[in-house]
């Protein structure tokens, strides 16, 4: 469900009439999509409602969005999609083999071999039906992202990777590298027993696809939940000032406005919490939700003598105070540590300094790589977090 680069919605208009350039340029329904941003016609294909509601659009900086024609109030219906009409991890392929279940796994946890694999399958599977393939489903897998090599971390270099200078995102990827090798390992030994004829880069695509636009599909009823790919709601973007909220009600998938929200504006879900802090959310979705504000939950981590500490705006972990009172001579391990306006200026100047390493691009000769500028948007948004914590340790220290 992550953004990416999109091409604008185009028209032209003769004696009046407003025409899309489809009929002149021969485009496919999912470039006629791109240009005209309408999306009835794909909601009806996947039987999905209202039909005559949201618009694709792409807006100044590139991002391509879903958008209302029309103004909702707050609990009305934005978008309902069939569970029939997604791809669910339930469903898996004849030719998908099953894999022994993990025997430490928590009985109530899905596994990184179970749910991913099979509804990267069911993606594949879908991917590689010719005459079967539904118009609705051609269309949608033409409009998915192309990109996602250049935007997930899993892909940069070790050169591109370090100079995010986030240990964190590091040791993610790393443990992210061995955790993916199951579910790509068992689906290519399926894929070679049943003759597909896939490689591995194409596999990992899919993969890709899976980590960053499946959803939960949970049911108040107690019905077991399950891993959904859902058309047209897998365009919605995120923000944590989000106006609509997604859930399963019955056999569909539901989106509602919690708020009013105004004819011509962006439909704005929440991913949740593998959005925070954003090297978490740029390690699973490629991209970085910058803000102009900071939040208490945002966290940017210092480096000091090789050790790591992880802190936020308004918090300073009781560990760097300690290293930074041992290293000044004021703290002794086993005695009771003060803080002192020495030891907060020490850690204010540590900050400012990890702040102005972060500034600016890693590298300005490739700053319009789409991978540099996730790495770019990563550092500014750790930067304004450290500046936050100094900005308030200082106002601190003043009242001391």
């Amino acid at each position: 469900m992550a953004p990416f680069i999109g091409l604008l919605a185009t028209a032209f208009t003769i004696n009046g009439t407003s025409r899309s350039y489809s009929s002149a340029m021969n485009l496919t329904p999912s470039q006629e999509i791109e240009q005209t941003g309408d999306l009835s016609n794909l909601c009806t294909l996947f039987r999905a409602s209202p039909v005559d509601l949201l618009s694709l659009q792409t807006n100044q900086e590139g991002i391509r969005g879903v958008y209302l024609k029309k103004a909702v109030s707050k609990n009305d219906v934005i978008l309902k999609i069939p569970l029939n009409s997604c791809l669910r991890d339930d469903l898996p392929p004849q030719w998908l083999q099953e894999t022994p279940p993990n025997e430490e796994e928590d009985a109530y946890a899905v596994s990184v071999e179970g749910w991913v694999t099979r509804l990267t399958a069911c993606l594949i599977d879908t991917q590689l039906m010719k005459d079967e393939k539904s118009e609705a489903m051609q269309i949608w897998l033409d409009l998915l992202p192309k990109n996602l090599r250049q935007l997930l971390p899993i892909h940069f270099d070790t050169a591109l990777l370090g100079s995010a200078k986030c240990r964190s995102l590091e040791v993610a990827v790393d443990s992210a590298y061995f955790a993916r090798a199951g579910p790509i390992e068992d689906l290519m030994a399926s894929i070679r027993d049943s003759n597909l004829g896939l490689t591995q880069n194409q596999v990992e695509d899919a993969l890709d696809l899976v980590q960053t636009r499946s959803c939960r599909a949970e049911a108040s009823d107690g019905t077991p939940y399950m891993r959904v790919l859902v058309p047209i709601f897998d365009l919605i973007n995120h923000d944590r000032n989000h106006n609509a909220e997604f859930y399963r009600e019955g056999n569909c998938m539901v989106v509602r406005a919690i708020r009013d929200i105004d004819a011509d504006r962006q439909v704005f879900i929440n991913y949740g919490g593998s959005t925070q802090p954003a090297w978490k959310c740029l390690f699973s979705y490629g991209f970085v939700p910058l803000s102009e504000d900071v939040y208490e939950d945002d966290s940017a981590e210092l480096i000091v003598d090789g050790m790591r500490f992880e802190l936020g705006p308004t918090e300073l972990p009781f560990e760097l105070v300690q290293f930074e009172a041992e290293r000044s001579g004021q703290y002794t391990p086993g005695e009771e540590l003060e803080f002192t306006a020495e030891i907060g200026q020490s850690i204010v100047d540590r900050l400012m300094d990890a702040a102005k390493d972060l500034k600016g691009p890693p590298n300005e000769e490739e700053n319009n790589r789409v991978d540099i500028s996730s790495v770019r948007d990563l550092r500014e948004a750790n930067r304004r977090t450290l500046l936050a914590c100094a900005g308030g340790l200082r106002e601190y220290l003043e009242e001391l």
